[in-house]
């Protein structure tokens, strides 16, 4: 998160400034109080200084991934949305074989940009993302889609559990938010992915298909991803789950567009992912 800069208490200027973090007056920074930093709406909260500096840390470390095929259409206003957030090298756009000019469009935003020489799917452009994001000694990994079907907004809630070190991953669930633009197909083709899913985590979680994610680095690095599709948002759950991660759900809102509506999961890719997932099963 961009923390180069902020308002706070009095109190708090001589600390803020030892991490070199300069203080302003800007109205739209971020706000850092008594154990706490507030940004957009949302609290990141603490109970001592040592607890506030983990969180500012653990800002300052998340990076966001954003695996991206043929998505020339929405690329440039979502990263332009992420980087009101976020500095642009904590964004890592995955362009993943695409034919169109998404590299192009994701590189002119100083983010930064690798790219697959094929498409590889969804599980592949994850894996290289976070892969890369470990390197770059993340603390936090947020995944978001490039379709424009997340809001900036969630994102910040989504990672706050992960932030503040009570989850280990955190999952931005629509079926728990507002679902008034999700159609009934959707919501249908979800539950029996989440029924596929729970079989192999022990456990339910309500919207296993979302996109916008938060993982600890320590919690990432124990999930070896072996689904390049879309199987790998069961993958990753399952993973967690059998490696004891702490998981929770987030209540997001599901923004669906026409363009969004035609990307993500289908009947075909329900059969795809619940083969992938007992195919992985035997591997283990």
């Amino acid at each position: 998160m961009r923390l180069e800069k902020v308002r706070c208490e009095e109190s708090l200027t001589s600390f803020l400034t030892t991490l070199g973090i300069d203080i302003e007056d800007g109205e739209n920074l971020p706000f850092v109080g008594e154990y706490f930093v507030e940004f957009k709406g949302v609290k990141y909260e603490g109970k001592s200084l040592d607890e506030l500096e983990n969180i500012i840390m653990n800002l300052l470390g998340t990076y966001v991934v954003v695996p991206a095929y043929n998505e020339e259409k929405t690329i440039g206003k979502v990263l332009d949305e992420l980087l009101e957030v976020f500095p642009p090298d904590r964004i890592i756009v995955v362009n993943d074989g695409s034919s169109d000019r998404t590299e192009k469009i994701a590189k002119s935003k100083g983010v930064n940009v690798i790219t697959h020489l094929i498409n590889r799917g969804l599980g592949g452009a994850l894996g290289t993302g976070i892969a890369y994001a470990l390197k770059k000694n993340a603390r936090i990994i947020v995944t978001f889609d490039a379709d424009g079907q997340h809001l900036v907004e969630d994102a910040l809630r989504v990672m706050k559990p992960v932030v503040e070190e009570k989850a280990d991953l955190a999952i931005g669930s629509r079926l728990k938010g507002d679902i008034s633009q999700m159609p009934l197909i959707k919501r249908i083709g979800n539950f029996g992915l989440n029924v596929i899913t729970a079989f192999f985590a022990m456990k339910y979680i309500s919207d296993t298909q979302s996109g916008l994610r938060a993982i600890s680095a320590k919690c990432a690095e124990k999930i070896r991803i072996t689904c390049d599709r879309y199987a790998v948002s069961s993958e990753i759950i399952v993973k967690a789950s059998k490696n004891k991660c702490r998981i929770v759900e987030v209540p997001i809102k599901a923004i669906y567009t026409e363009y969004s509506m035609k990307k993500g999961t289908n009947i075909m890719e329900g059969i795809k992912i619940a083969l992938n997932l007992l195919l992985d099963a035997f591997r283990r």
